[in-house]
């Protein structure tokens, strides 16, 4: 028994040895099978903005990153997702100023660690929170349309409320938004987005205005001096050259602000009318710039000039002409006969061009090119003077027969 208590005890630093040995073989194996790996993380990972002690506000946006080195096995480093790591800072206890403080960095995923972090600290500013109240003012850009007034402008609210670091909320002493009137003469309503301003105007940052937007409403209204009247042309008696007709008259500008006593601008009759404009025997657009028949008493304003333009075309009318065809193409040693002998051409154009259309300005054309001995349905070509068109053929087709020419029979002497 004793021989066999000491042989045990004998061999107890072996077996330690032996388990020793097989522990490190399996780490190697392992090890071998998922390596360990320490390398940084491939992206920064974002700090979760902290929550600042009470009545305290950090003055700049927040917006801080953090990169992180880890040491783990290969098949967890294939799993991690930004969302593993959590970086934080404490703010507790810090009042108003620029502090640096530590970044914690936590990683919820094993085995595995993180070995460095960088930045280590980061730089914040505290300051104390603040909210009052500061004016809006609304500032009237440019002028209305000649002959309007702008009258006086309401806005609501008349005050907002800026919020924020207490630095910064006593920097601002308005709440400022322009609204521009140039060349209207409608009232101009709407809502406006408002900016805090300080002492010199310029825009202060970090703070915000409840509301961000103010109502403002500003009457315009025509006055009394002023009126817009409508352009009225007037034709001289007379027509236009035969055959050509007035299809449209256009003003521009359509209607021109006149200036005169309230009396006066009420009693005129809501136009104006041009000097006679002469169309005697046109033939084409009439452009002319007309003096305006006013009151002695009434004035335009700033020397307005019209345009009048009286466009004129040519009536459209049409004829019917009887053509005999043309061959065209035949080979000397063929000859052809056509049926019909002639065809009916409908010509659409202006009538002075038709009325003035002679037979012979006008042709039917039978294409024979490449064409042997046969029977064959040909579809005329029509050709006529630049400014008329060709609407219908009839017949649309014409049967031409083409055959050897006879060989002429020779005269006895």
């Amino acid at each position: 028994m004793k021989a066999v208590l000491r042989w045990i005890v004998g061999s107890v630093p072996l077996m330690v040895l032996a388990f020793i040995l097989a522990l490190v073989t399996w780490v190697v194996a392992m090890e071998e099978e998922d390596r360990t790996i320490e390398e940084p993380y491939p992206q920064p990972i974002p700090i979760t903005p902290p929550k600042p002690p009470e009545g305290m506000l950090i003055t700049d946006e927040f917006d801080e990153h953090v990169q992180v080195t880890i040491r783990a096995p290969q098949s967890v480093w294939d799993s991690l997702e930004a969302d593993d790591f959590i970086a934080t800072v404490d703010l507790t206890g810090l009042g108003p100023g620029v502090h640096q403080v530590p970044v914690q960095v936590t990683l919820n995923k094993q085995p595995s660690r993180v070995t460095l972090f960088e930045p280590e600290y980061i730089t914040l500013e505290l300051d104390a929170r603040m909210e009052r109240s500061v004016p809006v003012r609304v500032q009237i850009e440019g002028k209305p349309t000649l002959g309007y007034l702008r009258q006086a402008t309401t806005i609501d609210p008349s005050e907002v409320l800026v919020n924020g670091p207490s630095t910064y909320v006593a920097q601002v002493v308005e709440a400022f938004t322009s609204v521009s009137v140039q060349e209207t003469n409608a009232d101009v309503e709407g809502q406006f987005p408002l900016q805090p301003r300080d002492s010199e105007g310029q825009p202060v940052t970090h703070v915000t205005l409840t509301p961000e937007m103010v109502n403002a409403h500003i009457p315009i209204e025509r006055s009394s001096y002023y009126d817009s009247l409508a352009v009225k042309v007037v034709l001289l008696e007379g027509q236009v050259a035969p055959g050509y007709r007035v299809t449209n008259i256009s003003v521009e500008p359509p209607e021109v602000t006149v200036f005169g006593s309230p009396e006066v601008i009420k009693a005129l009759p809501g136009y104006i009318e041009t000097e006679p404009i002469d169309v005697e025997g046109a033939q084409a657009d009439v452009v002319v710039r007309p003096a305006l028949n006013t009151p002695s008493n009434v004035a335009v304003v700033s020397d307005q000039q019209v345009e009048v333009r009286v466009f004129i075309e040519a009536i459209q009318s049409s004829l019917t002409m009887e053509i005999a065809p043309e061959l065209q193409g035949l080979r000397p040693s063929l000859t052809a006969t056509v049926s019909p002998e002639t065809v009916e051409v409908i010509l659409s154009g202006p009538l002075p061009l038709l009325e003035t259309l002679e037979p012979s300005d006008v042709r039917v054309v039978l294409d024979l090119f490449d064409l042997s001995r046969g029977t064959y349905q040909i579809k005329p070509q029509v050709v006529v003077p630049e400014g008329l068109a060709a609407q219908s053929i009839i017949p649309a087709t014409v049967q031409v027969e083409i055959f050897t020419a006879p060989t002429p029979t020779p005269t006895e002497p």
